[in-house]
């Protein structure tokens, strides 16, 4: 974004170039690095680098600019490295080209942020937390070796706003109504920043909406589970059941395998015997046509015998 502006050469835009920190929130010691950004073409630019001052005239968001060491011809490169950050500050940059040097307008103005008291000024959060309601009263305070502070916070859009636009300032306190919104808050003076704190500042109707559709959300949950451990349930007692059924057809199984091959032991065993009494008859049958018992009449058969032999002989 730029200024339209009305020249000797006609209508031409001022542009307004993009200032980014990395990071933004930091350690004491940590390097941080500034980059400056101008629309296209961004060719031939040169950047100045600043330090942002609070203005203290007036309760407004004012700043003035202080150029930073060794920045006052500017630097060919885009970026600005700040070594050994020890505390919160605010930061702008802006860019100019050619022989009679263009100049672009400031940059807004960008906070590193440090969550580290600094001596020198100090913000104080009562009741001492981070996260808040809306309708509770919040007390932000301001301590430091300064008798003129304001009490500042950026919110989640961006926006640079001061305790005079959602709270009333009382010295060196800022007392919160109910347009305070989540956002990170800071203390300045004229030469001072403090520590940053990262306020979340909630609705308690959004709470409520949230815990209404958590109530449903967790009922569902513990019905599915719940349904889950029947349903295994049921499964576990169908395999016993199916495993005990197998188990006792099984032994039916072999129990008839069992009584068969008996019956056809049995059946064997008898035919056997049967054959075996039949043999012993029939040899019995056999050996007695051969060794009849003493006793029995077989002179019939020696006579006729004897009575071939004697025809034989008096043939001859």
């Amino acid at each position: 974004m730029g200024h339209i502006l009305f020249g000797a050469f006609g209508l031409f835009c001022v542009p307004r170039p993009v200032l980014t920190v990395s990071p933004s929130w930091t350690s004491p010691g940590d390097s941080v690095t500034l980059t400056c950004s101008v629309g296209p073409p961004s060719a031939g630019w040169r950047f100045f680098w600043y330090k942002a001052v609070p203005d203290m005239s007036s309760t407004n968001n004012y700043y003035t600019s202080e150029l930073l060491a060794g920045g006052t011809t500017g630097t060919e490169q885009d970026s600005y490295i700040l070594h050994g950050q020890t505390h919160t500050a605010g930061y702008q940059c802006r860019a100019g080209r050619g022989d009679l040097v263009f100049y672009t307008l400031d940059s807004d103005v960008k906070f590193v942020w440090s969550g580290g008291v600094n001596p020198a000024a100090s913000l104080t959060v009562s009741p001492h937390r981070l996260q808040h309601f809306s309708t509770e009263s919040l007390s932000l305070i301001c301590e430091g070796n300064s008798t003129k502070w304001r009490v500042k916070r950026v919110d989640e859009d961006g926006h640079i706003s001061s305790c005079y636009n959602w709270g009333e300032m009382n010295g060196s306190t800022c007392n919160t109504n109910t347009r305070a919104s989540s956002g990170v808050y800071w203390c300045e003076s004229e030469t001072q920043f403090s520590n940053a704190a990262n306020i979340i500042i909630h609705n308690p109707e959004e709470a409520a909406s949230s815990s209404v559709f958590l109530v449903p959300l967790v009922v569902g949950l513990v019905s599915g589970v719940l349904l889950i451990i029947l349903l295994l349930l049921f499964l576990r007692r169908y395999r016993k059941s199916e495993a005990s059924s197998l188990s006792r057809s099984q032994r039916t199984n072999q129990s008839a395998a069992t009584d068969h091959m008996i019956n056809q032991g049995e059946t064997q065993d008898g035919h056997y015997a049967s054959l075996l009494h039949g043999d012993s008859c029939l040899y019995e049958a056999i050996g007695g046509s051969e060794e009849p018992e003493h006793g029995t009449n077989d002179e019939p058969e020696e006579s006729v015998y004897e009575n071939v032999r004697m025809e034989t002989a008096a043939d001859g």
